[in-house]
């Protein structure tokens, strides 16, 4: 008999996060184990239940049900890395690193990955003490976010695709100097992305093959992309096919630099938080997270 401590959103995706909650629940019943429930009341809750528990517990087996921005902030919260197992249940918007990890949105496949103990060691980012998950960034993936923040008539993934319609019908390319290794540049760019996972935007491919277990980063850049030929860019970006065309650049190492040219705010997105930084310092922290895989 194990002890789980389940942390969630209840008002998050129409209730759905709550009904996940008592699915787990169940399940956990089910199988003869023991649950405490943590539901989140604030932004940056999740954060502070994390570290309450990794700092009073001597090992804990942590699940979230959530996406992407859910398991960032509890990954914010991690005061010992050796003494805390999460497990994921997608229940986001995205659900982007879970897709990288091939984890299931149904609840039931979810938790039988849990409750079979296998615990793997995966990679995470980390930006001047800020940690990032799945991928940071900036340029098109921003503004669609920013875009997305200041609809107010629309939910879930139709809100994010007419976020994305709009920013690719009004889209302004951004300036920015980066540096990963020996790779150094400026230009302007349609997006540019520091990827430990794989997937942005629910299910666009911006790093297929990276893994986020090699402890290498992957540093994606797109060139600026002349607005009639986004629509056809956008098609390969869809189909995972990015890597491919030739105006995206990869460069893979353990370290890397993006700063902003003149723009203020300037603005970058971390696991989906648009947060202020001028400049992105960024480097891999390898196999430190342990997640039931």
């Amino acid at each position: 008999m194990s002890l789980y401590h389940v942390i969630y959103n209840p008002s998050s995706g129409m209730k759905k996060t709550k009904h996940a909650a008592e699915a787990v629940r169940k399940i956990l019943e089910a199988s003869g184990n023991e649950a405490l429930f943590y539901p989140t009341e604030h932004v940056g809750h999740c954060t502070e239940i994390v570290r309450e528990i990794n700092s009073s517990c001597e090992a804990a087996n942590v699940l979230i049900i959530g996406g992407d921005g859910t398991f960032s902030e509890a990954l914010g919260g991690v005061v010992d890395f050796d003494k805390i197992t999460f497990g994921l249940i997608p229940c986001g918007t995205g659900n982007d690193f879970a897709k990288k990890l091939g984890i299931s949105g149904c609840v039931k496949k979810a938790m039988k990955r849990v409750l079979g103990g296998e615990v793997a060691l995966l990679d995470h980012l980390d930006l001047n003490g800020k940690r990032c998950l799945n991928v940071c960034g900036l340029g098109m993936d921003v503004d669609v976010l920013v875009k997305y923040a200041s609809m107010k008539h629309f939910k879930g993934k139709i809100k994010y695709y007419l976020s994305l319609f709009y920013v690719l019908t009004h889209f302004k390319p951004h300036r920015v100097r980066y540096k990963i290794g020996d790779n150094e540049g400026e230009q302007d760019v349609f997006m540019v992305g520091v990827c430990n996972g794989s997937y942005i935007g629910g299910g666009m491919a911006l790093a297929p093959d990276n893994s986020a277990s090699d402890g290498v980063l992957e540093l994606v850049v797109i060139d600026n992309i002349p607005k009639p030929m986004i629509p056809i860019r956008l098609v390969p970006f869809l189909l995972g096919r990015m890597n491919k065309q030739p105006c995206t650049h990869t460069f893979c190492g353990t370290e890397a630099e993006v700063e902003i040219l003149g723009e203020e705010p300037a603005r970058v997105q971390v696991d989906g938080e648009v947060i202020e930084m001028p400049k992105l310092t960024v480097k891999i922290v390898p196999n430190k997270l342990r997640m039931f895989l």
